[in-house]
């Protein structure tokens, strides 16, 4: 899986109400290494697609270079329970 797939799966399957840390993305993507995870996670942090929270969190919050929040869009595909 090349990182633009996985960075747009991690955003299709995260909830923007809930927090996420890197077991439970490590659960959801376990064919992923964690060293993957975290560097797709930094990536999407850079592009404000997501916010730390945490030591070791992150919740799908996206927002705009002038720090205003963006609604997340909502997909009707069907995601993973988590």
């Amino acid at each position: 899986m090349n990182d633009r797939h996985l960075n747009a799966a991690i955003l299709d399957v995260m909830a923007s109400d809930r927090g996420y840390d890197a077991a439970t993305l490590k659960a959801i993507f376990p064919e992923v290494s964690m060293d993957t995870l975290r560097e797709a996670m930094h990536a999407l942090w850079i592009d404000r697609r997501v916010e730390r929270i945490g030591m070791s969190g992150w919740k799908r919050h996206e927002s705009r270079w002038d720090g205003q929040p963006v609604a997340a869009p909502t997909h009707s595909s069907t995601c993973p329970s988590v």
